[in-house]
């Protein structure tokens, strides 16, 4: 009993049900959008967030992980501040040039006419990014703090709100400007709730430095380019089937079993953030010989954790896409069978990437993730122009994850000494310790 105990009351274990709440509730906002929109509606929506996910994975990218590395090293409360309002300086920077890079491109995209269907998109994107700030930046902070329930309860509060403002407007007008609307308020209501907690960071953006500035800028710089390319990853399948034959119809088509890879993702992000701080504090003080043993057993643990969930969105295909998206796309399970391949090898690539950030190298997970990039808009051009069809698009993914993993893993056995069967034993051997003192206790 008292393993379970300390199993239930674990960081690791509180992000897994937040996470895992928030997964589910991602899961049926996206199932009701799929059944009360038409593919011809929703394809435009789902571009909408392909392209506001861009701008929110460079803010991610240049902002988080420079704050939890940074956090971890501060000693003094003061320290602390000066990190946060100088993260905060840049989140609220960032967000004023994307501004201004919207405006020019509303101009002119429409002084030359092209893009016309899409022109509406421009203000929700710049109003979206303003009021989103506040919320986003209180989750990372929260996340640095190791504060999991709270970070946890701030996004699932997020998507409580987004979902009963979808079902209160879509009874009225199932249209792609009631989704959106909704989106915004969801976004202001918790940011309003985020400042007055004081989680916000803006309560400290007088005591930013140029010193913490310049520090969190070469830093992010390759954090905030690995995320924007790992965001391109996800999103270029979209954009490429969006702009072939196959159309809107075919993003909506390629995107249900997609987003059901958060099956396998929820409970990785889970498990990531709650490694990454731990794994900063390791380095920070030099216990070279802890951070590898701690990687190779997380790593190893989450990949065995994770495995049955693979294996079981395998052999229910059918029934998890319908249940999902509904019959209408019932012929895309095979395209869930296809993911289901390259799901076990993601936490290991995860990791990797994650542990590449905390020991300072954030150019080599750079790198990786260029690689990633290259392959799957090279192979998705090939795929599309040779056989036509979203299978081999969906066979392409396969392959991009493998290479990125193949590199994460050889920079790692360079830098930290790192080995792919080490993780594989010492997860397999923290798997079965956790088992075993569950059932004994």
């Amino acid at each position: 009993m008292q393993g379970i105990n300390q199993v239930l009351k674990s960081k690791s274990f509180i992000s897994l049900v937040g996470n895992g709440l928030g997964a589910f509730l991602g899961v049926v906002t996206f199932a009701l959008l799929a059944r009360v929109l038409d593919k011809e509606t929703f394809g435009p929506y789902l571009i909408f967030l392909a392209i506001y996910g861009i701008f929110e994975t460079l803010r991610v990218g240049m902002v988080m992980n420079a704050l939890v590395r940074n956090l971890a090293h501060c000693n003094t409360k003061e320290d602390e501040q000066e990190v946060i309002g100088s993260t905060q300086f840049i989140t609220l920077l960032l967000t004023a040039i994307y501004i201004v890079i919207i405006l020019i491109l509303y101009v002119v995209f429409k002084y030359l006419d092209v893009f016309t269907d899409y022109l509406f998109f421009f203000k929700w994107l710049i109003l979206i990014a303003i009021l989103s700030a506040p919320n986003n930046y209180a989750t990372w902070y929260l996340n640095a703090k190791l504060k999991v329930a709270a970070t946890s309860g701030i996004r699932i509060l997020n998507q409580l709100i987004f979902i009963g403002l979808i079902w209160f407007y879509i009874r009225q007008e199932g249209t792609i400007y009631s989704v959106i609307i909704s989106n915004a308020f969801a976004h202001l209501i918790v940011s309003i709730l985020a400042i007055l907690m004081g989680w916000s960071g803006l309560q400290y953006l007088v005591k930013y430095t140029f010193k913490k500035i310049t520090e969190v800028f070469h830093f992010g710089k390759f954090s905030m380019g690995t995320l924007i390319g790992a965001n391109l990853l996800r999103s270029s399948d979209t954009f490429i089937i969006g702009s072939s034959f196959l159309g809107s119809a075919g993003v909506a088509m390629f995107n249900v079993p997609s987003r059901l890879l958060e099956l396998i993702e929820m409970p990785l992000r889970s498990f990531a953030v709650t490694a990454m701080p731990q794994f900063a504090k390791l380095y920070a003080d030099k216990s070279y010989d802890s951070l590898r043993y701690e990687f190779e057993k997380k790593a190893g643990l989450v990949f065995f954790l994770l495995l049955p969930i693979a294996i079981g969105c395998f052999v229910f295909a059918d029934w998890l896409v319908i249940v999902f998206g509904g019959i209408r796309y019932a012929d895309s399970a095979i395209l869930l069978r296809i993911f289901a391949t390259y799901m076990v090898i993601l936490p290991l690539d995860k990791f990797a990437g994650v542990l590449l950030d905390t020991v300072n190298k954030p150019n080599l997970n750079f790198y990786k993730v260029m690689i990633q990039l290259a392959v799957n808009i090279v192979g998705d051009y090939f795929a599309i122009t040779l056989f036509g069809t979203l299978e081999s698009v969906a066979l392409v993914s396969t392959a991009t994850f493998c290479a990125g993993m193949a590199f994460g893993y050889y920079q790692l056995y360079n830098q930290m000494g790192i080995r792919l069967g080490n993780v594989m034993r010492f997860g397999w051997q923290e798997m079965k310790l956790r088992s075993l003192g569950i059932i004994n206790k």
